[in-house]
């Protein structure tokens, strides 16, 4: 592989449209330049550069949808913060905490402590 770290601003972008054929994007240069080795590595063991972008998405999104933390309704979550204990009991249309009922542990993590938070990481639930 090629060291891409001498080159000037105008040799890059000529190896980029060699290599990629399409203009350059206006991105950094060292983001430039690991897109190129990167890029010239996969043509070098035979993988599509765009079709294996197409396989990172199709596995993001399926990882997106896997690593959400189900809780059964009926749970309670509780969390000990500032000395006080809360709980929340999960219920079908979401998140119940003193008699209001909440869309999300992130909203009921604020009602209880005036800041935003991940209610996930608030209340300690797992994915």
């Amino acid at each position: 592989m090629q060291n891409y770290t001498h080159l000037t601003a105008r040799e890059l972008e000529h190896k980029w449209l060699e290599l990629i054929g399409r203009p350059m994007p206006p991105i950094g240069r060292s983001l430039i330049i690991k897109y190129l080795l990167w890029y010239e590595q996969a043509k070098s063991e035979k993988i599509s550069p765009l079709g294996f972008f197409h396989e990172v998405v199709r596995a993001a999104k399926g990882a997106d949808k896997r690593s959400k933390a189900t809780l059964e309704i009926g749970s309670k979550l509780i969390r000990s913060y500032q000395g006080l204990k809360y709980e929340v009991e999960i219920v079908p249309q979401g998140y119940l905490y003193k008699n209001s009922l909440y869309k999300s542990l992130s909203g009921v993590a604020k009602a209880i402590t005036g800041k935003s938070w991940n209610g996930n990481v608030f209340f300690g639930v797992k994915k």
